[in-house]
């Protein structure tokens, strides 16, 4: 209620630039936009790690996107889709690398990212790779969308799928800055 009577500052600053921030994902026609709408298309060839990958294709995807955040693990189908597997952040990924090749003279090692060693490590340490990231359908609802990233996973990138193939992704930054 107090929303609707005056925005706090940060979402009136956010107003004022024609941004959205938490008010446009509750009062305004932006709330009932398609995730469609507003997610960026991913290249599923160009921007992804393949589920069966070498060294080498790993580090040139953090060299060839050094501001992507998160990178969607993926198997291609035969039609120039693919299913989206699993997810790493920037930081997983790099440690994968120097875990397998420290020294970087192996840069053909091939890696299997749906390993269960890198999704559960048996030393209990935090996992490589996230084997089943949140992800919602081309239909579902902006402000669903917000909830699913902050109440119900806490996560900071949501994938859209149709019937498991990837089309593209949502982070937490973008879904607040959208235009309303």
């Amino acid at each position: 209620v107090a929303n609707q009577v005056e925005l706090p500052f940060f979402d009136k600053n956010l107003a004022g630039r024609g941004l959205g921030g938490i008010p446009a994902l509750t009062f305004t026609d932006h709330a009932e936009a398609p995730a469609f709408s507003i997610m960026k298309k991913i290249d599923v060839f160009k921007d992804c790690l393949m589920w069966k990958t070498r060294l080498f294709d790993m580090h040139e995807i953090l060299k060839a996107q050094p501001d992507t955040k998160y990178f969607a693990v993926v198997r291609p189908i035969d039609d120039g889709d693919a299913v989206l597997m699993g997810s790493m952040s920037r930081a997983q990924v790099d440690k994968i690398i120097s875990i397998l090749d420290p020294d970087g003279s192996k840069p053909e090692t091939p890696v299997d990212l749906m390993d269960p060693e890198l999704q559960r490590p048996a030393d209990g340490s935090d996992p490589l790779i996230e084997g089943c990231p949140p992800h919602v359908s081309p239909s579902t609802l902006v402000r669903e969308v917000y909830l699913i990233m902050k109440v119900a996973h806490g996560e900071n990138i949501v994938y859209v799928t149709r019937d498991g193939c990837l089309l593209g992704s949502i982070t937490f930054a973008s879904l607040m800055n959208s235009k309303v």
